[in-house]
């Protein structure tokens, strides 16, 4: 009797494993924050380039926003050079859907703009995921990948609760073939999937959808290798790793280990052993350069079971923490996350929802109260604007969130106006010229605030001045002067931001300074204390007595935690109400609202928008009407 095309289905596959390197992307974002330079990927790019990979994953996911927030650089740059020097190999982006590379839905013309320039760029494969599974708000992003002659890589999160089960899955497997993928990637962000789970789900998958299907997992909790050994019986066809020295602990297992594991076996990918012992020890002297930015929390770590955090995430969230001198927290948040979780319906945590609940999670153990200050993203989660959770929302904190406004039923993007043309407008008032740069237009759509720093920084880096003052100096002192400045040592140019102060000690008040984007702390002595004023000059006085005042009224507004001021939303000698919002704040990438607590009327403002700010400074006094 002929089998049956079921029958073939069912036949595990013996061709030779796919592998998929993710040392440019997915491995420095899992260990170091997402902070390898485009200058550190290049001079051995074209090694990688002739390991015979079935893709090489370089762009997408945090790349982007690390790229233009963090290390200066310009994300779209990054795709030329590097296909100018690995010709060979596909390149293979991360997409987050209607969200792309940011933290929200954007427009859909966003999206389609932002998906032509990648491919148009090089990016040939893209896997696009929702954080939800809600297959809504990928309809837009895997149109354009297929309109523009990309591949789309449909990507379910696998995560584990009460309502998610491997019969789920293969549903939605199916649900993202019919949407048009030509792979369908298991993506497991926080390293959850077990080997028998997996050997299961991929036999189901097997049966069930006739595209090649592609595991990606985490080592956090040190069972990938043996995921993988079982994914590879049940017929998996793709695998993600990594080169072994930025591989293992929240990072893809190493791809020389799964090497040899295979070696002499049917499914043998045969790679060259020597070249790839090449990469990894260039690596190995790369990874000293970002020593700072690695942190306890990248390692092998079996509680992600239970609090699931997904391996990009920790290393970003150690690293935040520490900038909020709070890393000794680190541990209350974890606990905390998953209570969050479950209040908000048991999402997959994965970006975006990975940073709405990490970020909600850090401000109820920093504020000592749970949903004391509730971020703007936790909002619009709560109110439907990301989707359609599985399980069920805590309706006590979804009214405490948004009161009486009803929940969305729809598709989330269908309420965003189009915003490519009011950005491109927005960003030539900004830089008082013409835009002809439709990246740069894309860029600015994404992130607004952080673009603007970017591009004014490449303005100002290529003026080639030694020192370049943004503001006025009241008077001549020896230390700190400008809160901006770029300054040349040696012939190399170094963008220096004061980016905020903590609590002043007996050894003086600590400042955090931002060097090139890497983050520094140094102790000022109290009586040279420099502070940037509210009105852009530099105030030199003693006792560490800052121009924004301390709070000593009720009315008085701070934030509950340091961050950026993103919006002023009242003026002076407005009429206010308690609980009014007279700033968005963003802090660890997250946006949240901060509220007036009185009826009043605005006495005085001491921010502006990009001002940094501190939980120990009045950024808006509010004083009862007389």
């Amino acid at each position: 009797m002929a089998a049956s095309k079921n029958d073939a289905k069912k036949k595990p596959s013996v061709a030779p494993i796919q592998i998929m390197d993710t040392t440019l992307r997915d491995g420095h974002q899992s260990l170091i924050a997402t902070r390898l330079k485009t200058e550190d990927m290049l001079p051995i790019a074209g090694k990688i380039d002739q390991i015979g990979y079935s893709a090489i994953e370089m762009w997408g996911g945090a790349t982007f926003d690390a790229a233009i927030r963090y290390l200066n650089e310009d994300p779209w740059e990054r795709i030329r050079q590097l296909k100018k020097v690995m010709p060979k190999t596909p390149f293979q982006m991360l997409l987050r859907g209607q969200n792309l590379v940011g933290y929200r839905h954007y427009a859909d013309d966003v999206v389609e703009r932002f998906i032509d320039r990648a491919i148009l760029n090089g990016i040939d494969i893209i896997r696009i995921f929702d954080a939800l599974n809600d297959m809504r708000n990928l309809k837009t992003s895997f149109r354009a990948t297929l309109k523009y002659g990309g591949k789309v890589e449909g990507a379910l999160c696998y995560t584990v609760s009460r309502f998610h089960n491997n019969d789920l899955f293969v549903d939605l497997a199916r649900r993202l073939e019919d949407m048009g993928s030509e792979s369908v990637c298991i993506k497991d962000m926080a390293g959850l999937l077990s080997p028998y789970d997996a050997f299961d789900l991929i036999t189901k998958m097997k049966a069930a959808i006739n595209v090649p299907i592609h595991l990606h997992t985490h080592d956090t909790s040190a069972m990938a290798v043996s995921t993988y050994v079982k994914a590879i019986e049940a017929g998996v066809d793709i695998i993600d790793t990594a080169i072994s020295s930025m591989a293992s602990g929240t990072s893809q297992p190493p791809v020389e280990t799964i090497t040899r594991i295979l070696q002499g076996e049917p499914r043998d990918p045969k790679l060259d052993m020597n070249l790839l012992t090449e990469i990894a020890d260039y690596f190995v002297d790369v990874r000293k350069k970002y020593k700072e930015f690695e942190s306890d929390y990248t390692g092998v770590d079996p509680r992600v079971l239970t609090y699931q955090i997904p391996g990009g995430m920790t290393s970003n969230l150690a690293l935040q923490l520490s900038e909020q001198n709070a890393l000794d927290r680190m541990k209350e948040v974890l606990e905390e996350v998953p209570k969050v979780r479950e209040d908000f319906g048991f999402p997959p945590l994965v970006t975006p929802s990975s940073q709405i609940v990490g970020t909600q999670a850090t401000l109820n153990v920093l504020t000592g109260e749970r949903y004391k200050v509730i971020t703007t993203e936790t909002k619009n989660y709560l109110k439907g604007l990301y989707g359609k959770s599985w399980g069920p929302i805590n309706e006590d904190i979804q009214k405490k969130a948004i009161g009486g406004e009803a929940a969305i039923t729809c598709r989330p993007a269908d309420l965003v106006d189009p915003e490519l043309e009011k950005a491109k407008k927005e960003l030539e008032k900004e830089l008082k010229s013409v835009s002809k740069n439709i990246e740069n237009v894309i860029t600015y759509a994404l992130f607004p605030q952080v673009a603007l720093d970017f591009f004014k920084n490449k303005s100002s880096a290529a003026k080639k001045k030694t020192v370049e003052p943004k503001l006025a100096m009241e008077a001549p002192v020896p230390l700190l002067a400008p809160s901006e400045y770029n300054i040349k040592v040696h012939g190399e140019t170094f963008q220096v931001k004061v980016g905020g102060m903590g609590h002043p000690g007996e050894e003086g008040r600590p400042y955090f300074i931002y060097i090139d984007g890497h983050l520094e702390e140094v102790m000022v002595d109290s009586q040279l204390e420099v502070v940037p004023s509210a009105e852009g000059r530099i105030d030199s006085h003693a006792g560490g007595r800052s121009t924004r005042p301390k709070v000593t009224h009720e009315g008085d507004v701070t934030t509950p935690m340091p961050g950026a001021v993103v919006n002023v939303k009242v003026r002076p000698k407005d009429k206010v109400k308690a609980g009014q919002v007279v700033l968005i704040i963003e802090a660890m990438k997250m946006q949240s609202e901060v509220h007036t607590s009185i009826d009043g009327i605005v006495k005085d403002i001491y921010v502006q928008e990009g001002d940094k700010v501190n939980p120990d400074e009045v950024l808006v006094e509010v004083r009862p009407e007389k």
